[in-house]
C-alpha cells in the first residue's frame, strides 16, 4: 500500500526519540516560571521600596474596600494595590491626578502573571493629607449651610454667666482669666477637656452639648497656638456641628491670629486668640460705666427738657383769657347751648315730619291691602268676567242657533215626505227594497207603493208590464 501524504509528512517531521525526552526533562511549569520571576523581583528590588508618582485610574472596590490604581511618571507606570486594612488608615481619600509617596513591596501576581506593588502606607505630596481632608469637609459643611452668616447668633451685649471650655493646664485659660481680672463681679465658669490628641474632639463636643441655655449666656471655646496637627482636633466634624447645635452663641479663641480651624468658620463669632475671644466677651462690660454715665445724662437733660416744657405750658395756661375773664366763657357757652337747643329742636321736628309723611304712605298702603278692599276688588273683577262671559254666550247661542235653523231648512228640503206631498209616490218590494230598475221585479212580486196619505199593497202579474211606462 503506498505511502499516503500525511504519513510521509509525519515522518519527515517526527524528532528523533531521545530529542523528545531531553526537552521534556528541561521544561519547566507556568507556576515555577512565574515563582523564579517573583523570586528574581524581590531579590533585585529589594523587600520595601519608596515610589513616588501620580495616581490614574482609582478604583475603589465597593465589597472589599480594597484600593486599585496605577502609579505613573511621565515615562512608565505601574499597577498598585493596597488591601483595604492599610487604606482604612489613610487620613484623606485619594484622588485621580494626585501626586503621592507610597512604600510598599513590588511581587507578581500569579493568577495573572504580572508584577505589581503592594502598597503599605501612602503620603500625599504638594498639599498634606491634613489640608487636603480640612479642605473635603470644609467643602461638605459649607454646602450643608452651617457656615452661614444669616444663622450666626448675635452675641448678649452684657453676659453674666459665661462657660469657658479649655484645657485648666492650657495657657489659653491664664490669658482669658488676665482679661477676667478687670470685670471681678463676673465668674466664669470652667468646662475642663483635653484640646490635643485622640479623642479630645469628642470630649469638646461632649461638653458643648452639655450646655443649657437656662444656665450659661455665652460660651468661649479656646486654645493656644501650636501645628495643624496639634490643632487638629478643632477641625473634628463632631466639634463643628456640636456648635452648630449649641443653644448659646460660642465665640472661638483657637490658636494664633493666622490659624482658622473649621470650628471658627461655624462659631458664631471667631476671634484670633483665646486673648481676643475674651475681650471681646466683655467688650460691652468694660464700656458699661461709660455708658452709664451717658445714659444718666441723657436721663437728666430729658427730664430737664419735660419739666421746662410743663413749666411753659403751665404759664400759657395761667395766662388764657378763660382765667382773666371766666364769666365770658361763660356767657360764650350759654349762648352756645342756646344755638344748639335751636338746631335740636328745627332737627326733632324736621324728623317728626318726615315720620308723619312716612306712616301716612304707609297708612295708604295699608288700606290699599286691606281686605274690604281687596274683596270690592275682586267682586269688581268678577263682575266684569261675568259680563264679558254671557255676552260671548249669548253670541255664540245665535250662532248655534242660526246653524240649526239652516240644517232644519236643508233636512225639510230633503224630507221624502215632502216629496209625497208634492204627488209623488215610492214603491218598494215587500221586504223593503226600493225599485230601482223595472228589471228588480218578477212576475208575483208583491209591491209596496207609498203616497203621501197611505200605502198601496199590489201584485205584479206580468214582468214586462212596465215597460209600458
Amino acid at each position: 500500500m503506498p505511502e499516503s501524504f500525511f504519513d510521509f509528512r509525519s515522518r519527515i517531521t517526527k524528532p528523533p526519540a531521545d530529542a523528545d525526552e531531553s526537552r521534556l526533562e528541561r521544561a519547566i511549569s507556568v507556576a515555577d516560571l512565574t515563582a523564579k520571576i517573583d523570586a528574581a523581583i524581590r531579590g533585585g528590588v529589594g523587600g520595601t521600596v519608596l515610589v513616588r508618582g501620580e495616581i490614574s485610574n482609582l478604583n475603589i472596590h465597593g465589597a472589599s474596600g480594597h484600593l486599585y490604581f496605577t502609579l505613573k511618571d511621565d515615562k512608565s507606570c505601574i499597577d498598585c494595590v493596597m488591601f483595604r486594612g492599610e487604606a482604612a488608615k489613610l487620613k484623606a481619600r485619594p484622588t485621580d491626578g494626585q501626586e503621592v509617596l507610597v512604600s510598599g513591596g513590588v511581587r507578581v501576581y500569579v493568577q495573572r502573571g504580572r508584577y505589581q506593588l503592594y502598597c503599605q502606607t501612602m503620603t500625599p505630596l504638594g498639599r498634606g493629607a491634613l489640608e487636603i481632608k480640612f479642605a473635603e469637609l470644609q467643602r461638605k459643611l459649607e454646602a450643608e449651610g452651617l457656615f452661614d452668616a444669616e444663622r450666626k447668633r448675635p452675641l448678649p451685649n452684657y453676659p453674666q454667666r459665661i462657660v469657658l471650655i479649655t484645657s485648666k493646664q492650657a495657657a489659653a485659660l491664664q490669658d482669658m482669666l488676665k482679661v477676667f481680672q478687670r470685670t471681678p463681679w463676673l465668674k466664669p465658669k470652667l468646662i475642663h477637656v483635653p484640646v490635643q490628641g485622640a479623642g479630645s474632639a469628642a470630649k469638646i463636643a461632649e461638653a458643648l452639648r452639655s450646655i443649657r441655655d437656662s444656665e450659661c449666656d455665652l460660651v468661649i471655646l479656646g486654645r493656644g497656638g501650636g501645628s495643624l496637627e496639634d490643632l487638629w482636633e478643632f477641625n473634628e466634624e463632631a466639634v463643628a456641628r456640636a456648635i452648630f447645635d449649641c443653644r448659646v452663641p460660642v465665640i472661638t479663641g483657637i490658636g494664633h491670629e493666622v490659624d482658622v480651624s473649621i470650628a471658627d468658620l461655624v462659631a458664631d463669632y471667631h476671634a484670633h486668640t483665646p486673648t481676643e475671644a475674651a475681650q471681646v466677651a466683655v467688650a460691652r462690660w468694660r464700656l458699661a460705666a461709660d455708658a452709664l454715665g451717658n445714659a444718666a445724662e441723657r436721663l437728666n437733660r430729658a427730664l430737664r427738657q419735660t419739666v421746662s416744657n410743663h413749666r411753659q405750658r403751665l404759664t400759657a395756661v395761667e395766662r388764657h383769657e378763660m382765667f382773666r375773664r371766666p364769666t365770658d366763657r361763660l356767657n360764650r357757652l350759654r349762648q352756645l347751648l342756646d344755638d344748639r337747643q335751636k338746631h335740636l329742636a328745627a332737627a326733632v321736628a324736621g324728623l317728626i315730619g318726615r315720620v308723619r309723611q312716612r306712616v301716612a304712605r304707609q297708612e295708604q298702603r295699608l288700606a290699599a291691602q286691606h281686605p274690604t278692599a281687596n274683596l270690592l276688588r275682586a267682586r269688581q273683577r268678577l263682575n266684569r268676567l261675568s259680563d264679558g262671559i254671557t255676552h260671548r254666550h249669548r253670541l255664540r247661542l245665535t250662532e248655534a242657533a242660526g246653524r240649526v235653523e239652516a240644517l232644519r231648512r236643508e233636512l225639510t228640503a230633503l224630507d221624502p215626505r215632502g216629496v209625497l206631498s208634492r204627488g209623488y209616490s215610492i214603491t218598494r218590494l215587500k221586504n223593503g227594497q226600493a225599485i230601482l230598475n223595472p228589471a228588480d221585479v218578477k212576475a208575483g212580486d208583491v209591491l209596496i207603493t207609498q203616497v203621501r196619505d197611505g200605502i198601496i199593497e199590489s201584485t205584479a202579474k206580468d214582468s214586462k208590464q212596465m215597460d209600458l211606462f
